[in-house]
Parts: structure tokens; C-alpha cells; sequence
């Protein structure tokens, strides 16, 4: 229970800075891998949870992985588009 409370406070610190920062620039599509990312992260977590309480380590470390690790790839992909985003935005500002 505590974890969602936790997770739930962390993404929207998350989208009021994405939204109150005009420098960075996210396409609808962005806000969609974003949105997969959490799922991702979210269903990963709770697999890992519950599987270590059923007492399958294995399994937890597997499903661990096989979720983790897209959400792992989708995040990165958003963060590097925003941080190119951001670097046009400043060589265009200096120009």
C-alpha cells in the first residue's frame, strides 16, 4: 500500500515537472512509451512482489527482468529524445 502511495507521489512530481518546464518538448507519442514505461515498471514490481512471497526467487528474478528491463528501454528512449530536444532548443537560442 505504502509503495503506491510512494510511486503514485513520484509520477506526478515527475509530469508537474514536464509540464512546467516549456524548454522540454514531448510528442504525444512520447507520453504514450512514457505511459508503457510505468506499466511496465508497475506490473514488474508487483510480479517480483508477489512472486517473492510465494517464495520463488527464480521466478521473481525472471519476471524482474523480462518487465524491468522494457520499461528500462522505453524510459531511456523518451529521456534521450527529451534531452535532444533540449539541446536544439539551447543551439537555437544561442544562434
Amino acid at each position: 500500500m505504502l509503495f503506491w502511495l510512494i510511486a503514485g507521489i513520484l509520477l506526478g512530481a515527475g509530469a508537474l515537472f514536464l509540464l512546467r518546464h516549456p524548454q522540454v518538448k514531448l510528442a504525444w507519442f512520447d507520453w504514450v512509451l512514457l505511459v508503457l514505461a510505468v506499466a511496465f515498471f508497475a506490473v514488474a514490481i508487483e510480479n517480483y512482489n508477489g512472486s517473492m512471497s510465494e517464495l520463488e526467487p527464480r521466478a521473481a528474478t525472471f519476471l524482474l527482468a523480462s518487465f524491468g528491463i522494457p520499461g528500462l528501454i522505453l524510459t531511456a528512449i523518451v529521456g534521450v529524445r527529451a534531452w535532444r530536444s533540449t539541446q536544439k532548443a539551447a543551439v537555437k537560442v544561442e544562434a
